[in-house]
């Protein structure tokens, strides 16, 4: 079992309404969280903001609060086994021009019913529904 660490970076508009950053996969292409493995010396949290950085760009400040898990089953270099990614919430500030992966993956801002709609991943779409859900209604990053 593997276990990895992973950004759900959000974003408010001025009229108050929930934007999600997604990546997709350099495997499957698929759309996902920017997540990655533990980093000696840094602390959950901040991996997942250096994971946000490398792979989608986003600069902003990622609570130290785990707002939940998800399991997949990895396809490549570990094929057959099981990765357990812990989730930090982000509030992004800003999405940077250039950035370590931007050759490898796409970008998508999109709105809560839109990320629910590409994720592939029942278990990290039930994760961004529920999260999205309660900070749509306290309109701010819960934490």
């Amino acid at each position: 079992m593997y276990r990895q660490i992973a950004a759900l970076p959000v974003q408010f508009t001025a009229d108050g309404k929930l934007h999600l950053y997604l990546v997709t996969s350099r495997g499957s292409g698929q759309w996902i969280i920017p997540k990655g493995n533990p980093i000696p010396g840094l602390s959950a949290h901040e991996v997942a903001a250096q994971e946000a950085l490398e792979e989608a760009g986003l600069v902003g400040s990622v609570m130290p609060v785990c707002v939940g898990t998800f399991e997949f089953e990895r396809t490549r270099r570990l094929s057959g086994s099981t990765c357990i990614v812990d989730v930090y919430p982000m509030h992004v500030e800003k999405q940077v021009s250039k950035f370590d992966e931007q050759r490898q993956r796409r970008v998508l801002r999109c709105d809560l019913e839109t990320a629910l709609s590409v994720v592939s991943s029942k278990p990290l779409a039930a994760l961004i529904e529920r999260y999205g859900r309660q900070c749509g209604s306290t309109r701010r990053a819960v934490g």
